[in-house]
């Protein structure tokens, strides 16, 4: 099986799912659960371990006679994520803050509330590869999936001169019901769009491969999600 080694530019796409409490896509004419923007600078991705429990025994000699090392497990990874501007529907999707809107109807900004923080959603974001081959007929991109994430918090806000940088942090959790998710990320052995072939158990919080399917195109703020469905 030959080993494909993928470099990694920009942050072209990402695409928010709303989620339920196990994981699960929420789809529905009555949810606008979806949402892709271009509008972020970064996401950075950071892992969380706990490190595995050290056993030393020594002997009445001063001498070790049982020396064991449990092994290190992933907690959860962080992602934190840098916008461009304040994005009303990302923001909410992301942190469950309430939206703002105005006489029309148009989200044009969030609230801040104390209480607690219940949002779940799911992040994806597609990257360039720099001289990837299209060997395929297809143009290939990184892809870079956390399906289960909460407790989403806005950052520290600066305003002054400068460019103000609007920052959301988030952490993935355990369980997820992603399995091969709602959209068509990856190519079949016929070269048609399809659900992840390998799909998410509840043990995996995030995935990074190579995809050759292009990233959506932006949304007008939060929509339906509308399932992929394969063709028979």
């Amino acid at each position: 099986m030959p080993n494909t080694v993928w470099p990694s530019v920009h942050a072209r796409r990402m695409r928010l799912t709303k989620v339920d409490s196990c994981g699960v896509p929420v789809t529905g004419a009555a949810n606008k659960s979806m949402l892709v923007t271009k509008g972020i600078v970064k996401v950075s991705i950071t892992s969380e371990i706990e490190d595995g429990e050290e056993t030393l025994k020594k002997n009445g000699s001063g001498e070790i006679c049982v020396n064991y090392k449990d092994p290190n497990q992933v907690k959860y990874l962080s992602a934190e994520i840098e916008f461009c501007g304040v994005d009303p529907e990302a923001w909410s999707m992301i942190t469950g803050q309430p939206l703002v809107v105005d006489a029309d109807g148009n989200a044009i900004g969030v609230k801040i509330s104390s209480k607690p923080i219940e949002a779940n959603f799911a992040l994806e974001v597609w990257t360039d590869i720099p001289g990837g081959s299209c060997a395929s007929g297809f143009q290939p991109f990184g892809y870079f999936l956390l399906p289960f994430i909460g407790s989403g918090t806005i950052g520290d806000l600066e305003l002054s001169v400068s460019a103000a940088e609007f920052t959301l942090s988030a952490q993935t959790k355990p369980g997820t019901g992603w399995g091969a998710g709602p959209y068509a990320v990856q190519r079949d052995e016929d070269g048609d769009a399809g659900l992840l072939l390998d799909p998410m158990t509840a043990d995996d919080p995030a995935l990074f491969i190579q995809v050759d399917v292009p990233p959506p195109a932006p949304t007008e703020g939060a929509v339906m999600l509308t399932p992929f469905v394969p063709t028979p």
